[in-house]
């Protein structure tokens, strides 16, 4: 049977980030002037890209300003955030079994590509992954279907032999806009209902049974 290539988000879906993010907006909005955002508004935010999530938690529409705290954010993420980023639990088994069966494998997500590709290093998965590519790699973020497809072109795949894995609306909707089936994973930053709601291909409620998904039941 031919493999599929399966691409992922990453806050949310490979990794928690929440704490950096949460940290690191809220330096920028303070020193911007603004009042700082609770958690929960941060991590409702983050289905945004980063400069319309900066535009959603401020109220500005500023592309000037918007631009500004969108670099101050990356340039404390790179800066003071690379250590505080977690694989969620058995995520690294699952990526490392799926890369052992045979599958290609790639990431695509809104956050910042220099920066994504520090924590893929620093957590050690980055060698399971063909393909990395951030906001600024690619020619629109997500929901935006041509990232999506630059990631299959660069893993010389199909859409449609290709699968997108991810915690939010956007995720489900780049998969459906460029031709991909869906995965979506319940313990990221969107409820679960919520992500029911959108009717996936596939749901997972732990990395362990998205690995048995693609390659089968492991004994536990």
């Amino acid at each position: 049977m031919k493999k599929q290539a399966i691409i992922f988000d990453h806050d949310g879906t490979l990794v928690d980030s929440i704490d950096a993010v949460v940290f690191c907006t809220n330096l920028v909005m303070k020193e911007a002037g603004y009042a700082e955002a609770t958690p929960a508004e941060i991590k409702r935010g983050m289905a945004y890209p980063t400069l319309a999530r900066f535009s959603y938690h401020t109220g500005n529409r500023d592309s000037d300003s918007l631009n500004k705290m969108s670099r101050l954010f990356y340039e404390a993420m790179n800066r003071k955030a690379v250590e505080m980023v977690k694989l969620y639990p058995g995520m690294k088994e699952a990526l490392d079994r799926l890369a052992r069966d045979g599958y290609s494998l790639g990431l695509l997500t809104n956050n910042q590509g220099i920066f994504t590709r520090r924590v893929a290093a620093y957590l050690k998965y980055s060698y399971d992954m063909e393909v990395i590519l951030g906001e600024d790699n690619v020619p629109a973020p997500k929901p935006d279907p041509q990232g999506v497809l630059q990631a299959c072109a660069g893993l010389g795949a199909r859409p449609e032999d290709c699968w997108y894995i991810g915690d939010g609306v956007p995720d489900y909707e780049v998969a459906r806009n460029a031709g991909l089936k869906s995965g979506l994973v319940t313990w990221g930053a969107h409820p679960k209902e919520e992500l029911l709601s959108l009717h996936g291909d596939q749901y997972f409620d732990h990395a362990h049974e998205l690995a048995d998904f693609f390659c089968g039941k492991q004994e536990r």
